[in-house]
C-alpha cells in the first residue's frame, strides 16, 4: 500500500450527495493510511461561471417543474440513452479536461476516483499517454448513459439490478462491482432501543433535503398533525429561511420539532417510524441501511423519479404523488406494525454492507495486482 500515496477524488456540487460520497471515501482512505488526498469539484474549478449557472438551474428545477417548466426532467430523459459518440456527448466529455490535466501534473495522483459522471476522463488520459487507474462510483439506483461515457478500470454500483443494466449496454461484467453506495459507518449501526421508541412515539421524520426544497412542506405538516399521536420531526437542511417560516407557523405546536442542518441525521432516522424525503441516491441508501420505511413525495423527474420507481418496485419505497396519498402512507407506517415489519424485511435485501470499506479494499487490491504485473513484466524484459 505504501506505493500508493496520492489520491484524486473528482466530485460535483449539484445537491449534496456526490460531495457526501466523496467525503466518506476520503475518510476511509485516510483510515487506510493515505495522507495525500485531493478532492476537487472539477466543474467549479474548471468552469466556475458555467458551474454557477447550471447549479442554479439544478437547484431551482424542482420549483419550476411545478409550473410546467420541467427542463431538468426533459434533459435527463432526452439524454438517458444517448450514445457516447454523439455530438453532445463529445462536447460534455471535454468539459474540465484541461483543468484536470493541470491538476494531474501538479498532484501526480496514483489513482482517480469519480463520484460524478464527468464523461470521457479515462479516454482523454489514454490519448495523452497518461496511465492512471480510474474508478467510478455510481451514486444512483437507476442508470443514465452519462455514467458510461467513460469506461474506468472499475465501476462500483448500488445493486445487482444496476450491474445487469450496465452489462446489457455493453459494459464488461468483470469491471462492475456491486458495492452499495458509500455512506457513513454510523448508518450501519442498529439500535433496538431507538426502534422501540419510534413505535411508541409514532414519529415521522420529514427531510426537506440539504437545501430545503421538498415541496408543499407547510401543508404537509398541517395534514400530518391530523394523525392522532404522531410527532413530526422536520429537517430543513441549510435553508434557514424555510426553518424560520416554519418556526413562525408552528411555534405553538408541541408535536412539531424543527431542525436546520443535522450532522447526526442517522439518529433521527433510527428514532422514526417512517421518513418522508426526496429520492436522492445517498439519502435513500442511508434510510435503507437504517431500515426505516421510506415515503417519497412528488419525486422530481429525472434520477429521483427513477430511483424511487425502482425501489417502489422492490416494495421498500412508497411514492406519494399528492398529500392525500402521503397522509395515507404515513398513517399506515406509523400504526400498522405488520406492514412495517414486511417493509423492513424487504429492505434488508438491499443492504449491501459497508460500501466504502468494500470499495477501498477492492481498489487497493486491484492496484496491488496491477503493480505486481508491471513489476513482473519489467523483470522479464
Amino acid at each position: 500500500m505504501q506505493k500508493f500515496r496520492n489520491l484524486l477524488i473528482l466530485t460535483a456540487s449539484y445537491g449534496d450527495g456526490h460531495l457526501q460520497v466523496s467525503r466518506v471515501l476520503k475518510q476511509k482512505f485516510e483510515q487506510y493510511g493515505f495522507r495525500s488526498i485531493r478532492m476537487i469539484d472539477l466543474f467549479e474549478e474548471a468552469h466556475p461561471l458555467l458551474n454557477k449557472v447550471t447549479r442554479f438551474l439544478y437547484m431551482n428545477s424542482g420549483a419550476l417543474s411545478a409550473y410546467g417548466l420541467d427542463y431538468y426532467g426533459w434533459s435527463y430523459y432526452l439524454t438517458r440513452d444517448m450514445k457516447p459518440d454523439s455530438l453532445l456527448a463529445r462536447c460534455l466529455n471535454v468539459l474540465g479536461i484541461q483543468k484536470l490535466m493541470k491538476v494531474i501534473l501538479k498532484e501526480e495522483p496514483d489513482m482517480i476516483i469519480s463520484t460524478f459522471p464527468f464523461g470521457g476522463i479515462s479516454e482523454q488520459l489514454k490519448r495523452r499517454g497518461i496511465s492512471i487507474p480510474t474508478f467510478t462510483i455510481v451514486t444512483d439506483f437507476a442508470l443514465h448513459n452519462r455514467w458510461l461515457y467513460s469506461i474506468p478500470d472499475q465501476f462500483f454500483v448500488a445493486t445487482e439490478h444496476l450491474r445487469q443494466k450496465m452489462i446489457e449496454r455493453g459494459i464488461p461484467e468483470h469491471i462492475i462491482t456491486v458495492s452499495g453506495i458509500p455512506i457513513r459507518d454510523t448508518f450501519y449501526m442498529a439500535d433496538p432501543e431507538t426502534e422501540e421508541h419510534a413505535v411508541a412515539e409514532r414519529a415521522v421524520l420529514v427531510m426537506a433535503g440539504a437545501y430545503g426544497v421538498l415541496r408543499d412542506l407547510k401543508k404537509m405538516i398541517e395534514q400530518l398533525l391530523y394523525l392522532p399521536g404522531v410527532h413530526i420531526h422536520v429537517v430543513c437542511g441549510k435553508n434557514q429561511k424555510l426553518k424560520g417560516e416554519l418556526e413562525a407557523g408552528f411555534a405553538q405546536e408541541s408535536r412539531v420539532r424543527l431542525y436546520g442542518f443535522v450532522e447526526q441525521i442517522h439518529e433521527l432516522m433510527k428514532r422514526s417510524s417512517c421518513v418522508i424525503t426526496k429520492a436522492g441516491g445517498i439519502t435513500l441508501s442511508e434510510a435503507i441501511h437504517v431500515n426505516v420505511p421510506i415515503v417519497v413525495f412528488k419525486p422530481f423527474p429525472g434520477q429521483e423519479k427513477e430511483n424511487a420507481g425502482y425501489l417502489s418496485e422492490q416494495g421498500i419505497v412508497f411514492i406519494a404523488n399528492n398529500l392525500t396519498e402521503l397522509i395515507r402512507y404515513a398513517d399506515a407506517l406509523t400504526s400498522d406494525h405488520e406492514l412495517r415489519r414486511t417493509v423492513k424485511e424487504k429492505t434488508c435485501s438491499l443492504q449491501a454492507g459497508y460500501a466504502a470499506e468494500r470499495i477501498v479494499s477492492d481498489v487497493l487490491h486491484m492496484l496491488k495486482g496491477r503493480t505486481q504485473v508491471q513489476t513482473h513484466k519489467g523483470s522479464s524484459a
